[in-house]
């Protein structure tokens, strides 16, 4: 990859690893920042079409134009009058609590664009971001779209909605269905829908509003899909016992698996999941950790893949 299609990927996505920032900047190949280079620089992050259209929070674009004109200023480089514009202009708009717009460039032709909110907590959910493990459950499904084929597809705790999108993007699944148990997060993820699907989509879309420990035999059985999804959905061992209940009700279908990417914070809350995965009769399996080569991630991330049957 090309340093300024790494940064151009850096900006878009709100990536906030300032080492990895600084060192692309000090990449020998962008001349040691002189005013053509930060001229580069500037057309593919905050003057980028993209970021005209769906801007990153005003925050970050604060963070990211400081990083480089720190850099300009230990190279001893002239900062250029367009960075000099570019940040004084920022440094005028005000913060939208850490709100905007995140995008992720999937291939040449595929760009996914979230709106999120990049609190930790936003409006009593954490729905409203896109975490780790939901970027790497995406990769795989990429890689792995005969498993989603013409597949009525139910994920868990979707969101706002990168991994879904993913999905209908390049999988072709029969139906998908999303799900949440916040309002607020199902109503932005049907805003980030609209924004990723200019006209229409070619598969059948459904939103639901679900909560695992309240999920009936009867509710399962309209349901009734064939692959169930979840990223990020095993953080709370208080929950554990609804998740699981949850998946026995739901994978009534002979052959119906479960997908759970999980970013390991506890330990013991992944090993106590796992653990009552076994009682509850279901088995499951660790999928082979795989490259991570469209996303940027935390570079201290332990992320882990499971697969779930009967």
């Amino acid at each position: 990859m090309q340093i300024l299609d790494l940064i151009e990927k850096i900006f878009l996505s709100v990536t906030k690893n300032r080492k990895l920032i600084l060192t692309c900047f000090e990449d020998k190949t962008l001349e040691e920042l002189n005013c053509d280079m930060q001229a580069k620089i500037l057309d593919v992050t905050v003057k980028n079409p993209l970021c005209s259209r769906y801007p990153p929070p005003v925050s970050y674009q604060k963070f990211f134009l400081r990083c480089l004109y720190d850099c300009v200023e230990r190279f001893g480089s002239e900062c250029s009058d367009d960075l000099a514009k570019a940040y004084t202009d920022i440094l005028l708009l005000q913060d939208s609590e850490n709100s905007g717009y995140h995008s992720y460039k999937i291939d040449e032709k595929c760009t996914v664009t979230l709106q999120e909110n990049s609190c930790f907590v936003a409006k009593s959910t954490t729905g409203l971001q896109t975490w780790e493990a939901a970027k790497y459950l995406s990769e795989w499904c990429i890689r792995n779209k005969s498993h989603f084929e013409n597949k009525t597809i139910l994920e868990l705790g979707s969101g706002i909605g990168l991994l879904g999108i993913i999905i209908l993007k390049f999988c072709n699944p029969k139906k998908y269905i999303f799900s949440d148990k916040s309002e607020e997060v199902l109503k932005l993820l049907s805003s980030n829908i609209k924004i990723n699907f200019k006209n229409h989509v070619n598969t059948f879309v459904e939103q639901r509003q679900l909560m695992w420990a309240d999920i009936s035999d009867e509710e399962a059985e309209v349901i009734s899909p064939d692959v169930i999804l979840g990223t990020d959905i095993v953080f709370d061992i208080d929950t554990i016992g609804s998740l699981i209940q949850a998946l026995n009700i739901l994978m009534i279908k002979k052959g119906t698996c479960t997908y759970i990417a999980s970013t390991i914070r506890n330990p013991e809350t992944n090993h106590k999941f796992l653990e009552q995965l076994g009682t509850s009769g279901l088995s499951y399996q660790t999928l082979e950790s795989h490259q991570k080569a469209i996303f940027i991630y935390d570079e201290f991330s332990t992320l882990m893949l499971y697969k779930i049957y009967r």
